[in-house]
């Protein structure tokens, strides 16, 4: 991609995430400055998918090619639905959007093999919601050598550069060290987080185990621990990311245990003690910023503090924040390609250069002075 797009200040920009806990898609709305800053998140909506679409999200690794084709065409469909009812709810309080980050669903996230995909027709919601979309942020590092993720952590260190370290606590715990010195951002996937301890709660019946209270009342199991210990993930070097099938191993031993309680607890230790050990890498503590759908978990956020090297400090922020802070990452990525700057961190996926990724589906000329047009290479 090459050319530089021109925009008034302030942009309001829609965001989304659909992640790999397959529980709810995310839709923020953020006025970005001029510059990238400051951004703002003015409203979040984050929409519960009916069971069967929970049910299929999360089967999609398994379809063949014509399901996987169905299942994007029907979800793009309620994703669209659902937009559009955000758009309608924001209009008169905030305004029109001009641009959506749109982070689709992960198909298949394998960048030393077959590469990485997700379901979504960016195209169709264009169309549908008269904005340029910008989506499919990965592919371009993936192809620079990369892994393609994590994404976030580029917005991390504009957005949250007071604090030391950043922690996504969703399906997959994602770790941003953020540097004091000037020099380079550091982030990987360190472990499964709310794939794991969700799918022990559907043993009770429950979609999540609400604030770990039923994890509390289990006990650790350490022969389990120290299976869980044995996952070659966690010997392997960064750069390193993860998709929800390189969790199965982890599966297998949590769901091993007799009782859930149990499992919860020991799940909810294992996560714990591998965050405490990837912070030992940094360089310097200090404050560290809990969001994702895990910082909700009183249980799991009290063992991390447990777990955590000495001059590291935890701090969960607002709700609006702590649910929506990747869907306003992908609004942020989006405002950077439409202005030609990098979205993907060499420093943090092991690509051989930074990359400007995203791919702009729509009109995305000048429209009420929004965008001036750019050229696309490629």
């Amino acid at each position: 991609m090459s050319g530089k797009a021109s925009t008034p200040e302030p942009t309001l920009v829609m965001g989304t995430m659909s992640g790999t806990s397959c529980d709810g898609l995310d839709v923020v709305l953020c006025r970005i400055g001029r510059s990238g800053q400051p951004v703002e998140l003015l409203a979040l909506n984050s929409m519960a998918y009916p069971r069967a679409w929970s049910e299929r999200l999360q089967q999609l690794g398994a379809e063949d090619l014509a399901g996987v084709k169905k299942t994007e065409q029907e979800w793009t469909a309620w994703v669209l639905k659902s937009l559009q009812s955000c758009v309608a709810g924001w209009r008169v309080s905030h305004g029109e959007p001009s641009l959506l980050g749109f982070s689709g669903h992960t198909w298949y996230h394998d960048p030393g093999g077959r590469g990485t995909a997700a379901i979504g027709d960016a195209a169709a919601l264009a169309n549908g919601l008269g904005i340029p979309v910008v989506a499919d942020y990965r592919s371009a590092d993936v192809a620079a050598g990369g892994q393609g993720a994590p994404l976030v952590p580029l917005f991390d260190a504009h957005v949250f550069g007071g604090y030391a370290g950043c922690i996504n606590l969703g399906g997959i715990v994602n770790l941003s060290i953020l540097p004091t010195d000037g020099g380079a951002v550091r982030a990987w996937d360190v472990a499964g987080c709310n794939l794991l301890l969700n799918r022990q709660a559907r043993r009770l019946g429950m979609s999540y185990d609400a604030g770990g209270e039923r994890a509390a009342r289990g006990h650790c199991l350490t022969a389990t621990l120290e299976a869980l210990n044995a996952w070659p993930f966690l010997a392997q070097q960064p750069p390193k990311s993860l998709a929800a099938e390189d969790l199965a191993m982890l599966h297998s031993e949590l769901d091993g245990i007799e009782s859930v309680e149990d499992a919860l607890a020991t799940g909810v230790e294992w996560v714990a003690a591998a965050v405490g050990k990837a912070l030992e890498s940094a360089p310097h503590p200090g404050r560290l910023l809990l969001t994702g759908g895990g910082a909700h978990n009183a249980f799991l956020v009290g063992r991390m503090a447990a777990h955590m090297p000495r001059g590291w400090t935890a701090e969960v922020p607002g709700s609006m924040w702590v649910d929506g802070k990747e869907a306003a990452a992908f609004a942020w990525l989006a405002w950077r390609t439409m202005q030609g700057l990098p979205t993907a961190l060499a420093s943090v996926t092991g690509a051989n250069n930074d990359t400007c990724g995203g791919e702009v589906f729509g009109n995305f000329a000048t429209r009420e002075g929004q965008w001036a047009p750019r050229n696309l290479e490629g």
